[in-house]
């Protein structure tokens, strides 16, 4: 690990992860000593944490010290869905070429933000670059608008409520009771628009992407300039989006 700490990292889950990978890589089964003696922690602190993460699942004890607990296989599983879910994203970039002159992204949401798992920016000049692990706030993203309008209302309405987000533009819907109407609108059309929400001068074009449990995991959108997003060709690109969605589903 890095010698430099974060202003915002907290001692305690630092350390935690610490023990976590050790136990992962050591390939033995550590006691609190040799936990302590190896990473340099106090003793008592490693004891405590140790504890904690038994009762937590993500370790578990034995007589001769802590092994990895199943609790992670959760978050390993979510994470090998996630890449399950890029390279079809991908492959069904490379097989259907309907999409070729348009930045393309998938996303899924954390919290009230998208969170982007892959991007295909285009050539010709956008005016703005997605990046992978970029976040956005959901609600003024077209992959965010049909994630959240493809969830039930309670939900949907939690997430809008608790995390509603600054504006970005002057284009931003403008509050809670306005974004109900847009996705009661999103989810009759089976895409959503953010007309210049995240960038003036864009328009992105988002459909949600389904789990088996028939609820919104992940999104794919395209992008282009608000001049390219003349009426007939949304219509025509939010039925494309829409499609490809159905194609790939989060596992």
């Amino acid at each position: 690990m890095s010698g430099k700490t974060s202003k915002r990292r907290v001692p305690a889950i630092d350390r935690a992860v610490r023990i976590l990978d050790f136990v992962a890589a050591s390939g033995r089964v550590p006691g609190v000593s040799e936990l302590a003696r190896t990473l340099q922690l106090p003793k008592s602190s490693v004891h405590g944490i140790c504890e904690t993460l038994v009762e937590l699942g993500l370790l578990q004890s034995s007589t001769d010290g802590f092994e990895p607990g199943g609790r992670s296989l959760l978050w390993s599983s979510a994470f090998l869905d996630r890449m399950d879910i890029v390279r079809e994203f991908e492959n069904l970039l490379s097989q259907d070429r309907r999409l070729d002159d348009f930045t393309v992204t998938l996303s899924t949401m954390a919290d009230g933000d998208v969170v982007y798992l892959a991007c295909r920016n285009a050539t010709k000049p956008l005016g703005f670059t997605f990046q992978i692990g970029m976040r956005l706030p959901a609600i003024y993203t077209a992959t965010g608008k049909a994630m959240l309008a493809a969830m039930p209302k309670a939900a949907r309405q939690r997430i809008v409520t608790e995390y509603w987000a600054a504006p970005l533009t002057d284009n931003a819907v403008k509050d809670a009771s306005s974004f109900e109407e847009e996705a009661v609108r999103w989810r009759g059309l089976g895409y959503a628009l953010d007309r210049g929400e995240i960038r003036e001068g864009m328009v992105c074009l988002g459909a949600a992407i389904m789990d088996i449990q028939g609820q919104p995991a992940a999104g794919i959108a395209i992008s282009m300039t608000s001049a390219e997003a003349k009426k007939d060709k949304i219509k025509r690109y939010g039925a494309i989006i829409s499609e490809l969605a159905a194609k790939l589903v989060c596992r």
